[in-house]
Protein backbone atom coordinates (compact mmCIF):
# COMPACT_ATOMS: atom_id res chain seq x y z
CA UNK A 1 0.00 0.00 0.00
CA UNK A 2 1.01 3.35 -0.31
CA UNK A 3 1.64 6.91 1.76
CA UNK A 4 -1.12 8.85 2.46
CA UNK A 5 -1.59 12.70 2.86
CA UNK A 6 -4.21 13.88 4.29
CA UNK A 7 -6.58 16.75 3.22
CA UNK A 8 -7.20 18.02 7.44
CA UNK A 9 -7.01 17.53 10.48
CA UNK A 10 -3.67 18.57 11.91
CA UNK A 11 -3.55 22.26 13.86
CA UNK A 12 -0.73 22.80 15.55
CA UNK A 13 1.92 24.26 14.20
CA UNK A 14 5.30 23.17 15.00
CA UNK A 15 8.59 25.86 15.50
CA UNK A 16 11.37 24.47 12.34
CA UNK A 17 14.07 25.30 15.30
CA UNK A 18 13.14 22.75 17.63
CA UNK A 19 14.66 18.96 17.49
CA UNK A 20 12.47 16.39 16.53
CA UNK A 21 11.76 13.18 18.74
CA UNK A 22 9.69 11.15 17.40
CA UNK A 23 8.25 8.15 19.04
CA UNK A 24 5.39 5.70 18.18
CA UNK A 25 2.79 4.25 20.61
CA UNK A 26 0.41 1.70 19.69
CA UNK A 27 -3.18 1.89 18.44
CA UNK A 28 -6.47 0.20 20.27
CA UNK A 29 -9.89 0.39 21.19
CA UNK A 30 -8.56 3.16 24.05
CA UNK A 31 -7.02 5.15 22.00
CA UNK A 32 -7.93 9.03 23.32
CA UNK A 33 -7.53 10.52 19.42
CA UNK A 34 -9.18 7.79 17.53
CA UNK A 35 -11.65 9.24 15.60
CA UNK A 36 -8.88 11.86 14.51
CA UNK A 37 -6.86 8.83 13.25
CA UNK A 38 -10.20 7.68 11.35
CA UNK A 39 -10.35 10.60 9.84
CA UNK A 40 -6.91 10.49 8.32
CA UNK A 41 -6.91 7.23 6.96
CA UNK A 42 -10.82 8.16 5.13
CA UNK A 43 -9.09 11.55 3.66
CA UNK A 44 -5.70 10.46 2.95
CA UNK A 45 -6.50 6.91 0.74
CA UNK A 46 -9.63 6.29 -1.80
CA UNK A 47 -11.98 4.17 -0.61
CA UNK A 48 -10.63 1.52 -3.04
CA UNK A 49 -7.36 0.77 -1.33
CA UNK A 50 -9.04 0.90 2.38
CA UNK A 51 -9.83 -2.10 5.02
CA UNK A 52 -12.88 -1.42 7.43
CA UNK A 53 -10.95 1.01 9.91
CA UNK A 54 -12.46 -1.07 12.47
CA UNK A 55 -10.46 -4.40 11.25
CA UNK A 56 -7.05 -2.16 11.86
CA UNK A 57 -8.36 -1.47 15.38
CA UNK A 58 -9.39 -4.72 15.68
CA UNK A 59 -5.74 -6.43 14.27
CA UNK A 60 -3.70 -3.98 15.03
CA UNK A 61 -0.61 -5.38 16.89
CA UNK A 62 -1.56 -8.62 17.00
CA UNK A 63 -0.98 -11.40 14.77
CA UNK A 64 1.86 -9.90 13.26
CA UNK A 65 0.65 -6.54 12.85
CA UNK A 66 1.98 -3.14 13.90
CA UNK A 67 -0.59 0.22 14.11
CA UNK A 68 1.11 3.00 15.68
CA UNK A 69 0.25 6.74 16.27
CA UNK A 70 3.45 8.99 15.64
CA UNK A 71 4.70 12.05 18.01
CA UNK A 72 7.17 14.60 18.02
CA UNK A 73 7.09 15.07 21.71
CA UNK A 74 3.95 15.23 22.55
CA UNK A 75 2.50 16.27 18.96
CA UNK A 76 0.12 13.35 17.30
CA UNK A 77 1.62 13.55 13.49
CA UNK A 78 -0.26 10.62 12.04
CA UNK A 79 0.24 6.49 11.57
CA UNK A 80 1.93 3.94 10.15
CA UNK A 81 0.28 0.60 10.07
CA UNK A 82 2.80 -2.42 9.48
CA UNK A 83 2.61 -6.08 8.45
CA UNK A 84 4.80 -8.06 10.44
CA UNK A 85 6.69 -11.02 9.13
CA UNK A 86 10.49 -13.31 9.91
CA UNK A 87 11.29 -11.95 6.79
CA UNK A 88 10.36 -8.82 6.12
CA UNK A 89 8.32 -5.96 7.23
CA UNK A 90 6.26 -4.36 4.80
CA UNK A 91 4.12 -0.95 5.31
CA UNK A 92 0.54 -1.21 4.62
CA UNK A 93 -0.74 2.53 5.12
CA UNK A 94 1.34 5.58 6.33
CA UNK A 95 -0.26 8.52 6.74
CA UNK A 96 0.92 12.31 7.77
CA UNK A 97 -1.61 15.44 7.82
CA UNK A 98 -1.20 17.70 5.15
CA UNK A 99 -0.12 20.16 6.67
CA UNK A 100 3.09 19.00 7.39
CA UNK A 101 3.80 17.70 3.86
CA UNK A 102 6.85 20.46 3.93
CA UNK A 103 8.09 19.66 7.27
CA UNK A 104 10.45 17.16 6.77
CA UNK A 105 8.02 14.93 8.84
CA UNK A 106 8.16 11.81 6.47
CA UNK A 107 11.90 11.34 5.83
CA UNK A 108 12.14 11.49 10.12
CA UNK A 109 9.46 9.31 10.61
CA UNK A 110 10.80 6.49 8.24
CA UNK A 111 14.26 7.04 9.20
CA UNK A 112 13.63 6.17 12.56
CA UNK A 113 10.95 3.82 12.08
CA UNK A 114 13.83 2.03 9.90
CA UNK A 115 15.45 1.48 13.38
CA UNK A 116 12.73 -0.87 14.23
CA UNK A 117 12.44 -2.84 10.76
CA UNK A 118 15.70 -3.03 9.19
CA UNK A 119 13.86 -4.92 6.08
CA UNK A 120 11.12 -2.35 5.81
CA UNK A 121 9.07 -2.97 2.10
CA UNK A 122 6.26 -1.39 0.70
CA UNK A 123 4.62 -0.55 -2.54
CA UNK A 124 3.39 2.17 -4.91
CA UNK A 125 1.46 2.64 -7.95
CA UNK A 126 3.47 2.05 -10.75
CA UNK A 127 4.88 4.54 -12.73
CA UNK A 128 2.85 4.52 -16.02
CA UNK A 129 2.65 7.54 -18.61
CA UNK A 130 -0.98 7.52 -19.45
CA UNK A 131 -2.21 7.43 -15.28
CA UNK A 132 -3.87 10.03 -14.52
CA UNK A 133 -1.72 10.40 -11.38
CA UNK A 134 1.32 10.63 -13.32
CA UNK A 135 3.02 13.47 -11.14
CA UNK A 136 2.05 12.30 -7.65
CA UNK A 137 3.65 9.03 -8.35
CA UNK A 138 6.46 10.38 -9.60
CA UNK A 139 6.92 12.61 -6.30
CA UNK A 140 6.33 9.16 -4.31
CA UNK A 141 8.72 7.50 -6.22
CA UNK A 142 11.73 10.27 -5.66
CA UNK A 143 10.41 10.79 -1.96
CA UNK A 144 10.84 6.82 -1.38
CA UNK A 145 14.10 6.63 -3.05
CA UNK A 146 15.17 9.68 -1.09
CA UNK A 147 14.87 7.90 1.70
CA UNK A 148 16.63 4.85 0.82
CA UNK A 149 14.20 2.64 -1.19
CA UNK A 150 14.41 1.26 -4.07
CA UNK A 151 11.96 -0.59 -6.51
CA UNK A 152 12.47 -4.53 -6.93
CA UNK A 153 10.83 -4.58 -10.35
CA UNK A 154 7.78 -6.38 -8.81
CA UNK A 155 4.59 -5.92 -9.46
CA UNK A 156 2.05 -6.89 -7.06
CA UNK A 157 -1.48 -6.69 -6.58
CA UNK A 158 -3.90 -5.94 -3.67
CA UNK A 159 -7.60 -5.40 -3.24
CA UNK A 160 -7.97 -5.45 -7.10
CA UNK A 161 -4.82 -2.14 -7.65
CA UNK A 162 -1.54 -2.97 -9.11
CA UNK A 163 1.57 -1.74 -7.21
CA UNK A 164 5.13 -1.96 -6.95
CA UNK A 165 7.16 -3.34 -4.09
CA UNK A 166 9.77 -1.56 -3.04
CA UNK A 167 12.35 -2.19 -0.28
CA UNK A 168 15.52 -0.79 1.78
CA UNK A 169 18.81 -0.34 -0.80
CA UNK A 170 19.88 -3.72 -1.30
CA UNK A 171 17.23 -5.33 0.14
CA UNK A 172 15.72 -8.46 -1.70
CA UNK A 173 12.24 -10.45 -1.51
CA UNK A 174 10.69 -12.96 -2.30
CA UNK A 175 7.59 -12.52 -3.69
CA UNK A 176 6.35 -15.76 -1.96
CA UNK A 177 7.81 -13.90 1.56
CA UNK A 178 5.24 -10.45 0.73
CA UNK A 179 2.14 -13.12 -0.40
CA UNK A 180 2.28 -15.12 2.85
CA UNK A 181 2.64 -11.44 4.87
CA UNK A 182 -0.30 -10.91 3.44
CA UNK A 183 -2.54 -13.41 3.27
CA UNK A 184 -1.62 -14.07 6.71
CA UNK A 185 -3.40 -10.48 7.66
CA UNK A 186 -6.41 -11.02 5.45
CA UNK A 187 -6.99 -14.16 6.47
CA UNK A 188 -7.10 -12.48 10.31
CA UNK A 189 -10.48 -10.64 9.05
CA UNK A 190 -11.75 -13.94 8.88
CA UNK A 191 -12.72 -15.62 13.11
CA UNK A 192 -12.47 -19.30 11.28
CA UNK A 193 -15.33 -20.72 13.20
CA UNK A 194 -18.95 -21.95 12.60
CA UNK A 195 -22.23 -21.19 14.64
CA UNK A 196 -25.76 -22.19 14.51
CA UNK A 197 -28.25 -19.30 14.41
CA UNK A 198 -28.79 -19.69 17.89
CA UNK A 199 -25.23 -19.65 18.67
CA UNK A 200 -24.83 -16.22 16.62
CA UNK A 201 -28.04 -14.60 17.90
CA UNK A 202 -26.66 -15.45 21.61
CA UNK A 203 -23.17 -14.04 20.56
CA UNK A 204 -24.50 -10.76 18.93
CA UNK A 205 -26.70 -10.43 22.61
CA UNK A 206 -23.59 -11.38 24.50
CA UNK A 207 -21.38 -8.65 22.84
CA UNK A 208 -23.78 -5.88 23.01
CA UNK A 209 -24.05 -6.39 26.62
CA UNK A 210 -20.61 -6.28 27.54
CA UNK A 211 -18.70 -4.51 24.65
CA UNK A 212 -20.38 -2.97 21.80
CA UNK A 213 -23.00 -0.81 21.46
CA UNK A 214 -25.54 -2.49 18.58
CA UNK A 215 -25.55 0.32 16.40
CA UNK A 216 -21.28 0.50 16.19
CA UNK A 217 -22.15 -3.70 15.43
CA UNK A 218 -24.22 -2.68 12.88
CA UNK A 219 -22.19 0.19 11.23
CA UNK A 220 -19.10 -2.35 11.13
CA UNK A 221 -21.26 -4.59 9.47
CA UNK A 222 -22.12 -2.29 6.84
CA UNK A 223 -19.01 -1.18 6.62
CA UNK A 224 -17.53 -4.92 6.17
CA UNK A 225 -19.51 -5.35 3.64
CA UNK A 226 -18.96 -1.85 1.74
CA UNK A 227 -15.57 -2.71 1.65
CA UNK A 228 -15.57 -6.45 0.63
CA UNK A 229 -17.27 -5.68 -2.63
CA UNK A 230 -16.29 -4.58 -5.62
CA UNK A 231 -17.99 -1.74 -7.05
CA UNK A 232 -16.92 1.43 -8.34
CA UNK A 233 -17.64 4.68 -9.15
CA UNK A 234 -19.94 4.80 -12.03
CA UNK A 235 -21.74 1.96 -11.00
CA UNK A 236 -25.78 1.93 -10.15
CA UNK A 237 -26.04 0.22 -6.93
CA UNK A 238 -29.90 -1.03 -5.64
CA UNK A 239 -30.50 -2.06 -2.38
CA UNK A 240 -32.94 -4.63 -1.39
CA UNK A 241 -34.22 -3.80 2.34
CA UNK A 242 -36.09 -5.63 4.74
CA UNK A 243 -37.28 -4.63 7.99
CA UNK A 244 -35.10 -6.46 10.22
CA UNK A 245 -31.27 -5.69 11.36
CA UNK A 246 -30.33 -6.75 7.83
CA UNK A 247 -31.88 -4.18 6.30
CA UNK A 248 -30.09 -1.75 8.62
CA UNK A 249 -26.36 -2.83 7.33
CA UNK A 250 -27.73 -1.99 4.02
CA UNK A 251 -28.78 1.59 5.28
CA UNK A 252 -25.07 1.71 6.51
CA UNK A 253 -23.81 0.59 2.86
CA UNK A 254 -26.20 2.99 1.15
CA UNK A 255 -24.81 5.51 3.46
CA UNK A 256 -21.04 4.55 2.88
CA UNK A 257 -21.70 4.41 -1.13
CA UNK A 258 -23.41 7.89 -1.48
CA UNK A 259 -20.40 9.63 0.66
CA UNK A 260 -18.03 8.29 -2.26
CA UNK A 261 -20.06 9.25 -5.22
CA UNK A 262 -21.60 5.86 -6.47
CA UNK A 263 -25.22 6.20 -7.44
CA UNK A 264 -27.38 4.20 -4.52
CA UNK A 265 -31.09 3.56 -4.26
CA UNK A 266 -32.78 1.60 -1.83
CA UNK A 267 -36.10 -0.21 -1.94
CA UNK A 268 -37.78 -1.04 1.20
CA UNK A 269 -40.30 -4.36 0.86
CA UNK A 270 -42.16 -2.50 3.93
CA UNK A 271 -41.85 0.61 5.88
CA UNK A 272 -40.71 -1.16 8.97
CA UNK A 273 -37.96 -0.97 10.70
CA UNK A 274 -36.10 -2.38 13.47
CA UNK A 275 -34.71 -0.07 16.14
CA UNK A 276 -31.36 0.48 14.74
CA UNK A 277 -31.96 -0.08 11.05
CA UNK A 278 -34.43 3.03 11.69
CA UNK A 279 -31.34 5.12 12.90
CA UNK A 280 -29.64 4.52 9.91
CA UNK A 281 -32.36 4.90 7.97
CA UNK A 282 -33.31 8.52 8.80
CA UNK A 283 -29.54 9.03 8.10
CA UNK A 284 -29.96 8.08 4.41
CA UNK A 285 -33.08 10.49 4.51
CA UNK A 286 -31.65 13.38 5.95
CA UNK A 287 -28.47 12.96 3.47
CA UNK A 288 -31.62 12.61 0.52
CA UNK A 289 -30.28 9.22 -0.43
CA UNK A 290 -32.70 7.78 -2.95
CA UNK A 291 -35.63 5.32 -1.55
CA UNK A 292 -38.92 4.06 -2.60
CA UNK A 293 -41.14 1.25 -1.20
CA UNK A 294 -42.36 -1.45 -3.15
CA UNK A 295 -45.97 -1.50 -4.79
CA UNK A 296 -46.45 -5.01 -4.18
CA UNK A 297 -48.76 -4.80 -7.39
CA UNK A 298 -45.35 -4.87 -9.16
CA UNK A 299 -45.31 -8.50 -10.90
CA UNK A 300 -41.76 -10.10 -11.81
CA UNK A 301 -41.34 -8.97 -15.45
CA UNK A 302 -41.66 -5.55 -14.11
CA UNK A 303 -39.43 -6.12 -11.58
CA UNK A 304 -37.04 -7.73 -14.04
CA UNK A 305 -36.80 -4.62 -15.46
CA UNK A 306 -36.44 -2.34 -13.13
CA UNK A 307 -33.60 -4.82 -11.42
CA UNK A 308 -31.81 -4.89 -14.97
CA UNK A 309 -31.04 -1.28 -15.03
CA UNK A 310 -28.25 -1.93 -12.04
CA UNK A 311 -24.86 -3.10 -11.76
CA UNK A 312 -25.42 -4.31 -8.54
CA UNK A 313 -28.01 -5.72 -6.25
CA UNK A 314 -27.15 -5.94 -2.43
CA UNK A 315 -29.50 -8.11 -1.10
CA UNK A 316 -30.49 -7.34 2.35
CA UNK A 317 -33.96 -9.04 3.00
CA UNK A 318 -34.10 -11.68 4.98
CA UNK A 319 -31.50 -12.59 7.98
CA UNK A 320 -29.93 -15.70 9.47
CA UNK A 321 -33.20 -15.94 11.84
CA UNK A 322 -35.21 -16.33 8.67
CA UNK A 323 -37.10 -19.85 8.24
CA UNK A 324 -40.33 -21.03 6.47
CA UNK A 325 -41.77 -20.37 3.56
CA UNK A 326 -40.85 -17.08 0.88
CA UNK A 327 -43.86 -15.60 -0.31
CA UNK A 328 -45.37 -13.06 -1.91
CA UNK A 329 -44.01 -10.42 -3.31
CA UNK A 330 -40.57 -11.61 -1.85
CA UNK A 331 -40.97 -14.58 -4.13
CA UNK A 332 -40.94 -12.23 -7.04
CA UNK A 333 -38.29 -9.99 -5.77
CA UNK A 334 -35.51 -12.88 -5.57
CA UNK A 335 -36.55 -14.42 -8.68
CA UNK A 336 -36.19 -11.22 -10.50
CA UNK A 337 -32.95 -10.65 -8.95
CA UNK A 338 -31.42 -13.87 -10.04
CA UNK A 339 -31.83 -13.86 -13.39
CA UNK A 340 -31.45 -9.93 -13.54
CA UNK A 341 -28.07 -8.94 -15.45
CA UNK A 342 -26.77 -7.15 -11.65
CA UNK A 343 -24.41 -8.92 -9.51
CA UNK A 344 -25.57 -9.27 -6.70
CA UNK A 345 -24.25 -9.17 -3.09
CA UNK A 346 -25.59 -10.66 -0.52
CA UNK A 347 -25.50 -9.21 3.36
CA UNK A 348 -24.77 -12.21 5.83
CA UNK A 349 -26.67 -14.81 4.16
CA UNK A 350 -28.33 -15.27 0.99
CA UNK A 351 -32.07 -14.56 1.78
CA UNK A 352 -34.29 -17.32 2.08
CA UNK A 353 -32.11 -19.50 2.96
CA UNK A 354 -31.99 -21.33 6.34
CA UNK A 355 -28.86 -20.38 8.42
CA UNK A 356 -28.39 -23.94 9.88
CA UNK A 357 -29.07 -26.00 6.81
CA UNK A 358 -28.36 -23.98 4.01
CA UNK A 359 -31.90 -25.20 2.11
CA UNK A 360 -33.98 -23.11 0.52
CA UNK A 361 -37.25 -23.19 -1.40
CA UNK A 362 -36.23 -20.18 -3.30
CA UNK A 363 -33.45 -18.18 -2.42
CA UNK A 364 -31.16 -15.11 -3.56
CA UNK A 365 -28.46 -16.39 -5.75
CA UNK A 366 -25.55 -14.27 -5.06
CA UNK A 367 -22.07 -13.48 -6.39
CA UNK A 368 -20.98 -12.75 -3.28
CA UNK A 369 -21.86 -13.24 0.56
CA UNK A 370 -20.38 -11.64 2.95
CA UNK A 371 -21.05 -13.20 6.69
CA UNK A 372 -20.92 -11.34 9.54
CA UNK A 373 -18.96 -12.18 12.78
CA UNK A 374 -18.55 -15.78 12.41
CA UNK A 375 -19.46 -18.01 9.73
CA UNK A 376 -23.09 -19.55 9.91
CA UNK A 377 -23.57 -23.50 9.52
CA UNK A 378 -25.64 -23.22 6.61
CA UNK A 379 -23.68 -21.23 4.98
CA UNK A 380 -20.94 -23.75 4.52
CA UNK A 381 -23.29 -26.92 3.29
CA UNK A 382 -23.40 -28.77 0.00
CA UNK A 383 -26.52 -27.58 -0.92
CA UNK A 384 -25.98 -23.39 0.33
CA UNK A 385 -22.42 -23.80 -2.03
CA UNK A 386 -25.32 -24.20 -5.38
CA UNK A 387 -26.18 -20.33 -4.29
CA UNK A 388 -22.92 -18.45 -3.21
CA UNK A 389 -20.89 -17.68 -5.77
CA UNK A 390 -18.00 -16.48 -3.33
CA UNK A 391 -18.34 -16.44 0.69
CA UNK A 392 -16.26 -13.77 2.82
CA UNK A 393 -16.61 -14.17 6.55
CA UNK A 394 -15.76 -10.49 8.34
CA UNK A 395 -14.55 -10.26 12.15
CA UNK A 396 -16.41 -7.24 13.25
CA UNK A 397 -15.70 -7.98 16.98
CA UNK A 398 -18.79 -10.30 18.06
CA UNK A 399 -17.60 -11.99 21.08
CA UNK A 400 -18.70 -15.42 22.15
CA UNK A 401 -19.68 -16.54 25.41
CA UNK A 402 -17.57 -19.36 25.35
CA UNK A 403 -20.18 -21.58 27.80
CA UNK A 404 -22.74 -20.69 25.46
CA UNK A 405 -21.28 -23.10 23.01
CA UNK A 406 -22.25 -26.63 23.59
Amino acid sequence: MQFGIARDGFKTAVPKDRRRMIRFEKIDENTNNLEEIKQLYLDAFPFEERIPFYIMVLVGNDKGVEFLSIYDDDTWLGFIHTLVGDELSYIFYFAIDNRLRQSGYGSKILHEYKKIHPRLSLAIEPIEENSDNIKQRRKRLEFYKKNGFETLDTKVVEMGIEFELMGAKGMKIKESDYKKLVKKFFDSFDQGRVLSVKEMRDADSYTIANFIDSKELMYRAGEAIFYVANWDIGDKVLILAGSGNNAGDGYVVADLLNIEEIDVEILLIKEKFSEDGKYYFNICKQKGIKYSVLDENMDYNTLLSKFNSYDYILDCIYGTGFVGEVREPVYSIIKAANDSKAKVVSADINSGMNGDTGESDICVNSDLTVSIGFLKKGLITEEAKKHIGRLVNMDIGIVVEEKSIV
